[in-house]
This record gives structure tokens, C-alpha cells and sequence, in this order.
């Protein structure tokens, strides 16, 4: 699930991006966060893209649901974690129902969409996670607003609204979690990550 500005983008670099992936992927970003689950946990992937992280959660033991926007990559999703529930929606219109998930997950996905945005779907979050479930993100750490378009000046372009540290705590916060970690991995351009990222992990009180 991406911002609509953005989702052209996904799509259009859809298979580079699953054999950069399968390349590159980095199974231990998810591990400060899986850490904190209760066995069997029920996890919702907010952006769930071709479902890498909805693998690791399903040999984690943990039950995942994804959310992707994207037609090609929910179907991947679907096609590589068999059995698993995809839902083709837009965040903004997402609606949870309250205390459904014992955890909610967000990969690089919320930095598509503006702060105003990122503060509704933090919201969603709240109201569909259990009592102490955990919400944890990882967001484009930085100052300014930005088109991207990875050096292919023909294709779609997406959209990066990174985040300070104070900023993002404050945001999440201001929805009723108390941030439990910060945690940072610097830019990877060869991941495909052109900015350092913030860890953040905030549990519902």
C-alpha cells in the first residue's frame, strides 16, 4: 500500500524491486519488533508490498494479514504466503475493527503520505490494536519533502515525506502510545533505501 501519487511507482518497478529484495533483504529489521510479540500474535503489515515481511512473520509462528494497494504486489503477496489474507486498500480509508490485532507493522510504507495523513493512519492503528499491542514502524529519517524517481526520468515517481526522530515520536504519541525503542539504520542506496531510517516501537496505553 502506497499513497495514490505513489503507487504507479511500486507497480511500474515492481519486478526489480522483488528481485532486489530477494537480494538484499535484511531479516533482522523486524527482530527488535518481533521480540516484542506474544506467541501466535495476530500482525497486521500495513504496506505490505510483494509480502517479505508477511513470510517472516509466517515462519515466525506469528498470523499475518497484509494491506497493499498495489494489484500486482497483493497478488504476489498472496501467491508467496498461501493462505494469507491481502487486502487491496488505501490506508486513508482503511477502517480496523477495535482490538483485533495484537500487533501492527509499517516497513517504509508511511513515509508516502503527508504528516497530516501519517497521523489518521496512526490513529487506525490505535483503534485496531489490542490493549499493550505494539505498532512498530520504520520511516525515511530526514528534513524534506521530495519526488523521486530512482534515475528513470520515463517512469512514474514517488513521493518521500521523511521524518526527525522528535517529530515522528511526538506524532505516534499524540494517538495515545508510549514509544518503547528508537532505533536507526543509516541510507542504503543499494537497498534501495536513499535516506537513513528510523526504527520506532510504541506499545498502546
Amino acid at each position: 500500500m502506497k499513497s495514490p501519487d505513489s503507487v504507479a511507482y511500486y507497480e511500474h518497478h515492481a519486478h526489480r524491486l522483488l528481485e532486489l529484495s530477494s537480494r538484499t533483504r535484511n531479516p533482522g529489521e523486524l527482530l527488535p519488533f518481533a521480540e516484542l510479540l506474544p506467541p501466535g500474535g495476530r500482525v497486521l503489515d500495513l504496506g505490505c508490498g510483494a509480502g517479505d515481511d508477511l513470510i517472516l512473520f509466517s515462519k515466525a509462528g506469528f498470523r499475518g494479514v497484509g494491506v497493499e494497494l498495489g494489484p500486482v504486489r497483493a497478488k504476489w503477496a498472496r501467491e508467496r504466503v498461501p493462505g494469507v489474507e491481502v487486502l487491496e486498500r488505501n490506508l486513508l480509508l482503511l477502517s480496523l475493527k477495535e482490538g483485533d490485532y495484537d500487533a501492527i507493522w509499517a516497513n517504509r510504507s508511511l513515509h508516502h503520505f503527508t504528516p497530516e495523513e501519517t497521523q489518521r493512519i496512526v490513529a487506525t492503528a490505535f483503534r485496531g490494536l489490542k490493549p499493550q499491542g505494539i505498532f512498530g514502524l520504520i520511516l525515511y529519517e530526514g528534513q524534506e519533502s521530495f519526488e523521486d524517481r530512482e534515475g528513470d526520468l520515463s517512469g512514474p515517481s514517488r513521493y518521500l515525506h521523511p521524518w526527525n526522530e522528535k517529530a515522528a515520536c511526538s506524532m505516534i504519541e499524540q494517538s495515545g502510545f508510549r514509544i518503547r525503542k528508537v532505533g536507526r539504520q543509516p541510507a542504503d542506496p543499494s537497498r534501495g533505501h536513499p535516506l537513513p531510517s528510523l526504527l520506532l516501537l510504541a506499545e498502546k496505553v
